[in-house]
């Protein structure tokens, strides 16, 4: 190679070299303005607004501590039942022989209310007529007619005797007693022979039928005068002051569900009073086309206000082994203006921060937290509201 040639190529290299370093410096600035967004003054959530208050500012605001404690939580079901009559405790009178039905209360009806004893009817036997019954009745009025006529004639034939002074008082009060019986023995037998042709199977006694049960009456099912057989049902009264509660629930969940002895009820539509119902024995049910299974729970009804065939909501708490939760007070949550929850943590004597929480659920008087808190932190349980007001400028 010539001498002209290798410093060209060595000057080549140079030039090549000093290109790509003025297009690495310019390069440089044109980085810098790609750079992301800075944000300035940034603060974590952790390094919050620190509040401090001395002991009489505590005692003035009522600031009262809890250790957040870890328990093992469990979710609940909301599975819809339907209130039923608990079995036996629907009763009908029946009659016990063959009459005529009679009411004693004009008024009654369906719905209403009805004590246990309360007489509901009179019901008057039919017996069997006898053979030649009329002819029977016919001979027993005359004979008790001609008895009637003589002791009215040894009456009158006595008393006269004694005013002519031929007779004597006891032959008179003797004559007397006769004609009573007599009498008596043809006003029997003339009613006997009168009642044949108007009633002629009906007995001369009425029966009494009373209000099986206390409760509601659910059907009436005779009417005034009308003619029932022996074991004909007359009236249902159906007691209602505790009624059973069926919820289905799928197959697959019963050992899920937890058993314990009472659960939450509430209307269907969330209104209403919350009641308690509590876990019965019952005979065992259930559907093969739905497969589900029934349980059965008992409330009491004192007002009358559930009726069989509504729904309600049984709140039942589904056993979840392992999981564990939080639970503070529920005093202790607190809500900003965007739905958030916090609490305030105790995290030096007298010193005070707040902390974000993740609520799960509420459980009684306790909050069950899904993340936020560890166990044994302690938390603001009372005062919590006015700690917030303090931090923000609104409290004393």
């Amino acid at each position: 190679m010539s001498l002209v040639t290798h410093r060209s190529y060595w000057l080549t290299i140079i030039l090549l070299c000093l290109v790509s370093g003025c297009s690495r410096k310019g390069a440089e600035p044109a980085a810098a303005q790609r750079a992301p967004a800075t944000v300035e003054n940034r603060v974590k959530e952790s390094d919050l607004t620190l509040v401090k208050l001395t002991p009489e500012a505590e005692q003035r605001l009522g600031i009262e501590l809890a250790a957040a404690v870890e328990l093992e939580i469990s979710t609940v079901s909301a599975i819809s039942g339907e209130v039923t009559l608990i079995p036996g405790k629907a009763l009908t009178a029946t009659a016990p022989v063959a009459g005529t039905v009679h009411l004693t209360r004009t008024s009654l009806g369906v719905g209403q209310s009805i004590r246990k004893g309360e007489s509901v009817f009179r019901l008057t036997p039919m017996v069997s007529p006898q053979r030649d019954l009329r002819v029977t009745f016919q001979a027993e009025a005359q004979s008790a007619k001609a008895r009637l006529d003589t002791a009215t004639q040894q009456l009158e034939r006595a008393r006269q005797l004694l005013q002519d002074l031929a007779g004597s008082q006891r032959n008179v009060e003797a004559a007397e007693q006769e004609f009573g019986q007599a009498k008596a023995a043809y006003d029997a037998a003339a009613e006997r022979r009168e009642r044949l042709k108007t009633n002629p199977l009906e007995a001369d006694v009425d029966m009494v039928i009373s209000a099986p049960t206390t409760g509601v009456v659910r059907q009436i099912a005779a009417a005034e005068d009308q003619v029932v057989a022996a074991g004909a049902p007359l009236i249902e009264v159906a007691d209602l002051s505790r009624l059973w509660l069926r919820v289905p629930v799928y197959a697959g969940d019963v050992e899920s569900l937890g058993r314990q002895a009472s659960v939450r009820v509430r209307d269907v539509d969330g209104g209403g009073p919350a009641r308690q119902a509590v876990r019965v024995t019952a005979p065992p049910t259930a559907d093969p086309l739905a497969v589900t299974t029934d349980l059965y729970f008992e409330l009491a009804n004192p007002n009358g206000q559930l009726a069989p065939g509504q729904r309600m909501t049984v709140f039942l708490p589904r056993r979840t082994l392992g999981r564990k939760g939080i639970a503070v007070p529920m005093a202790a949550v607190l809500y900003d203006i965007h739905g958030g929850t916090w609490v305030y943590i105790n995290s030096a004597p007298h010193e005070y921060h707040r902390q974000r929480v993740e609520l799960l659920r509420s459980q009684g008087s306790s909050a069950i937290l899904a993340q936020g808190l560890s166990a044994g932190t302690k938390v603001v349980s009372a005062g919590a509201a006015e700690l917030f007001g303090t931090e923000f400028g609104a409290g004393k």
